[in-house]
Protein backbone atom coordinates (compact mmCIF):
# COMPACT_ATOMS: atom_id res chain seq x y z
CA UNK A 1 0.00 0.00 0.00
CA UNK A 2 2.90 2.44 1.16
CA UNK A 3 4.89 1.66 -1.84
CA UNK A 4 1.60 2.19 -4.50
CA UNK A 5 1.32 6.06 -2.55
CA UNK A 6 5.52 7.05 -2.57
CA UNK A 7 5.09 5.59 -6.40
CA UNK A 8 2.24 7.79 -7.44
CA UNK A 9 3.76 10.90 -5.08
CA UNK A 10 7.13 10.56 -7.23
CA UNK A 11 5.34 9.94 -10.64
CA UNK A 12 3.77 13.23 -9.71
CA UNK A 13 7.10 14.84 -9.13
CA UNK A 14 8.19 14.55 -11.96
CA UNK A 15 5.01 14.81 -14.18
CA UNK A 16 5.28 18.15 -16.31
CA UNK A 17 1.72 19.13 -14.89
CA UNK A 18 3.11 19.47 -11.59
CA UNK A 19 5.73 21.76 -13.05
CA UNK A 20 3.28 24.07 -14.82
CA UNK A 21 1.66 24.13 -11.33
CA UNK A 22 4.52 25.06 -9.55
CA UNK A 23 6.17 27.53 -12.46
CA UNK A 24 2.65 29.35 -11.73
CA UNK A 25 2.56 29.44 -8.06
CA UNK A 26 6.21 31.52 -8.93
CA UNK A 27 5.08 33.85 -11.25
CA UNK A 28 2.18 35.21 -8.33
CA UNK A 29 4.62 35.61 -6.13
CA UNK A 30 5.07 39.48 -5.24
CA UNK A 31 5.63 42.18 -7.70
CA UNK A 32 8.94 44.27 -7.58
CA UNK A 33 8.47 47.33 -9.80
CA UNK A 34 8.24 50.81 -8.85
CA UNK A 35 5.25 52.63 -9.14
CA UNK A 36 5.05 55.95 -11.23
CA UNK A 37 4.68 59.15 -9.67
CA UNK A 38 1.42 59.95 -11.21
CA UNK A 39 -0.04 56.43 -9.97
CA UNK A 40 0.77 57.23 -6.66
CA UNK A 41 -0.47 61.00 -6.80
CA UNK A 42 -3.85 59.38 -7.88
CA UNK A 43 -3.47 57.43 -5.27
CA UNK A 44 -3.48 59.92 -2.60
CA UNK A 45 -5.91 62.16 -4.25
CA UNK A 46 -8.55 59.43 -4.44
CA UNK A 47 -7.48 58.81 -0.80
CA UNK A 48 -8.47 63.10 -0.15
CA UNK A 49 -11.72 62.30 -1.88
CA UNK A 50 -12.72 59.69 1.17
CA UNK A 51 -12.32 56.57 -0.52
CA UNK A 52 -11.27 53.31 0.94
CA UNK A 53 -8.43 51.55 0.72
CA UNK A 54 -9.91 48.59 -1.06
CA UNK A 55 -11.46 50.58 -3.35
CA UNK A 56 -8.86 52.56 -5.07
CA UNK A 57 -7.04 49.56 -5.07
CA UNK A 58 -9.37 47.88 -7.64
CA UNK A 59 -9.84 51.19 -9.40
CA UNK A 60 -6.15 51.84 -9.88
CA UNK A 61 -5.39 47.64 -9.87
CA UNK A 62 -3.22 47.72 -7.28
CA UNK A 63 -2.86 45.31 -4.38
CA UNK A 64 -4.77 46.82 -1.14
CA UNK A 65 -1.48 46.68 0.89
CA UNK A 66 0.35 48.84 -1.77
CA UNK A 67 -2.32 51.60 -1.67
CA UNK A 68 -1.79 50.98 2.01
CA UNK A 69 1.61 51.65 2.38
CA UNK A 70 1.66 54.85 -0.65
CA UNK A 71 -1.21 56.45 1.98
CA UNK A 72 0.93 55.78 5.06
CA UNK A 73 4.32 57.11 3.81
CA UNK A 74 2.16 60.31 2.26
CA UNK A 75 0.71 60.93 5.78
CA UNK A 76 3.80 60.48 7.75
CA UNK A 77 6.18 62.59 5.28
CA UNK A 78 3.75 64.46 2.82
CA UNK A 79 5.70 63.32 0.14
CA UNK A 80 4.93 60.27 -2.71
CA UNK A 81 8.08 59.93 -4.60
CA UNK A 82 10.78 56.98 -3.82
CA UNK A 83 13.37 58.43 -1.73
CA UNK A 84 17.11 57.53 -2.68
CA UNK A 85 18.50 54.78 -1.05
CA UNK A 86 21.02 55.41 2.36
CA UNK A 87 24.68 54.89 1.94
CA UNK A 88 27.72 56.58 -0.34
CA UNK A 89 27.77 55.88 -4.09
CA UNK A 90 29.70 53.61 -5.60
CA UNK A 91 33.42 54.88 -6.40
CA UNK A 92 33.75 52.22 -9.86
CA UNK A 93 31.62 51.18 -11.50
CA UNK A 94 30.77 47.50 -12.47
CA UNK A 95 33.14 47.64 -16.04
CA UNK A 96 35.69 49.69 -13.45
CA UNK A 97 35.63 46.83 -11.23
CA UNK A 98 36.01 43.59 -14.06
CA UNK A 99 38.55 46.23 -15.39
CA UNK A 100 40.57 45.84 -12.29
CA UNK A 101 39.85 42.45 -11.76
CA UNK A 102 41.23 41.00 -15.51
CA UNK A 103 44.31 43.28 -15.11
CA UNK A 104 44.95 41.59 -11.39
CA UNK A 105 44.19 38.23 -12.81
CA UNK A 106 46.28 38.58 -15.92
CA UNK A 107 49.38 40.71 -14.28
CA UNK A 108 49.52 39.51 -10.22
CA UNK A 109 52.32 42.03 -9.34
CA UNK A 110 50.50 44.91 -10.79
CA UNK A 111 50.62 47.27 -8.39
CA UNK A 112 47.40 49.80 -6.60
CA UNK A 113 49.01 52.69 -8.04
CA UNK A 114 49.02 51.19 -11.73
CA UNK A 115 45.50 50.31 -11.27
CA UNK A 116 44.61 53.74 -10.33
CA UNK A 117 46.37 55.47 -12.92
CA UNK A 118 44.62 53.00 -15.40
CA UNK A 119 41.06 54.29 -13.76
CA UNK A 120 42.48 57.92 -14.09
CA UNK A 121 43.25 57.23 -17.77
CA UNK A 122 39.59 55.94 -17.82
CA UNK A 123 38.21 58.98 -16.79
CA UNK A 124 37.60 57.72 -12.86
CA UNK A 125 39.99 58.90 -9.92
CA UNK A 126 39.89 57.01 -6.97
CA UNK A 127 42.47 56.32 -4.30
CA UNK A 128 44.81 53.28 -3.54
CA UNK A 129 42.76 52.47 -0.78
CA UNK A 130 39.52 52.33 -2.66
CA UNK A 131 41.18 50.42 -5.47
CA UNK A 132 42.29 47.28 -2.47
CA UNK A 133 38.56 47.86 -0.80
CA UNK A 134 37.25 46.89 -3.95
CA UNK A 135 39.84 43.86 -4.26
CA UNK A 136 38.60 42.67 -0.70
CA UNK A 137 34.86 42.88 -2.21
CA UNK A 138 35.89 40.71 -5.03
CA UNK A 139 37.20 38.07 -2.70
CA UNK A 140 40.96 38.89 -3.22
CA UNK A 141 41.27 39.04 0.46
CA UNK A 142 44.74 37.74 1.03
CA UNK A 143 46.29 38.06 -2.70
CA UNK A 144 45.72 42.45 -3.06
CA UNK A 145 47.52 44.13 -5.46
CA UNK A 146 51.16 44.71 -4.90
CA UNK A 147 51.83 47.98 -2.90
CA UNK A 148 54.70 50.01 -4.32
CA UNK A 149 57.75 49.74 -3.09
CA UNK A 150 59.44 53.24 -1.65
Amino acid sequence: MNECIYSYLYKRHLSTEAINQSDSKLSTMAKTKELSKDVRDKTVDLHKAGMGYKTIAKQLGEKVTTVGVIIRKWKKHKITVNLPRSGAPCKISTRGVSMIMRTVRNQPRTTQEDLVNDLKAAGTIVTKKTIGNTLCREGLKSCSACKEST
